[in-house]
């Protein structure tokens, strides 16, 4: 068998993503693979234009890219370019509407795979009723606009969570515990919230409360500081990290997650080694740690 080299690429420098570009790279040395990993920093300009010099210079064309686009148009012009190159084309954690199409036209491998946004997001919201029974305010901490995962989050949470609940929105806008530190000083400043109004913190990241957690201490003062660090925080995460932040109290509940990039390494090299053809998309698991029934539990007495 041909030696794949695969192009792993990621928006940017969270926690999750360097869980998965460590777990591309486990896989890639299990399955004797070449990974090359780029760091788009945030910027979808910069990712397009270094996935299109890999693809249009054959001395550095890898076999697949699989790719976490920044934006949530998912690089439709760099895909048709890969496709037509006869490079496989993954995308991980997003949702493109040429996806189809480009399955139809291709003579290489085209698929997704992600987690699935909507659900993480409704289980959320099942875990803010279990948690706030008789109602209450939420401050929700959410990624940036662009971000499909992000809005997909929000609105799984938004069909889920209790009528009683009112749910104060901050967007953060550089994923990262630095972009949640500055959207929630930003917000505290502004808006000058008390911390009696609020209930709970829900974050669509795990981050995030660590970043939030800094602008209480370094915003609030005396009494509303410790207030402020008191409230219950919910979040999510991968099982490695979120759940031993719930069984050391920093969050009170999680949403636990799995990685896409060692699936994706997996699925696309079998798919080039046997003409395995995946799904179009397919989801990997989420599921709420403690289990619902035990947050209920643990919050109506």
């Amino acid at each position: 068998m041909n030696r794949f080299k695969f192009v792993v690429s990621v928006p940017g420098d969270t926690m999750y993503m360097h869980a998965q570009t460590a777990a591309a790279q486990a896989a890639a040395e299990r399955l004797g693979l070449e990974v090359k990993v780029i760091n788009a920093q945030m910027d979808a300009v910069v990712q397009g234009q270094r996935l299109l010099n890999l693809v249009q210079s054959p001395d550095s064309r890898p076999s697949g890219i699989i790719v976490e686009p920044v934006s949530a148009a998912g690089l439709p012009r760099v895909a048709a370019a890969a496709v037509a190159a006869g490079v496989a084309w993954v995308l991980s954690n997003a949702q493109a509407d040429y996806i189809g199409d480009l399955r139809r036209k291709a003579k290489t491998r085209v698929f997704q795979i992600s987690q699935d946004h909507v659900e993480v997001g409704r289980i959320q919201g099942r875990q803010i009723g279990a948690i706030l029974p008789k109602g209450g305010s939420v401050l929700y901490l959410r990624g940036p606009q662009m971000s499909w995962w992000a809005t997909k989050r929000f609105e799984g949470l938004e069909r889920t969570k209790p009528s009683n609940v009112e749910v104060k929105t901050v967007k953060v806008l550089a994923v990262s515990v630095e972009g949640a530190y500055q959207a929630v000083s930003s917000w505290l400043n502004l808006t000058k919230q008390r911390p009696e109004g609020t209930q709970l913190i829900v974050s669509q990241n795990a981050d995030f409360v660590t970043g939030a957690r800094k602008a209480f201490e370094a915003t609030a003062r005396g009494a509303e500081r410790a207030k402020w660090m008191a409230i219950p925080c919910a979040g999510v995460g991968v099982a490695e990290r979120s759940r031993a932040l719930v069984d050391q109290g920093q969050l009170c509940a999680a949403v636990v997650t799995s990685l896409t990039m060692d699936k994706a390494v997996e699925m696309l090299t079998r798919a080039l080694t046997d003409g395995f053809e995946p799904p179009e998309h397919t989801f990997v698991e989420a599921c709420s740690y403690p289990t619902l029934e035990a947050l209920a539990k643990k919050w109506q007495t």
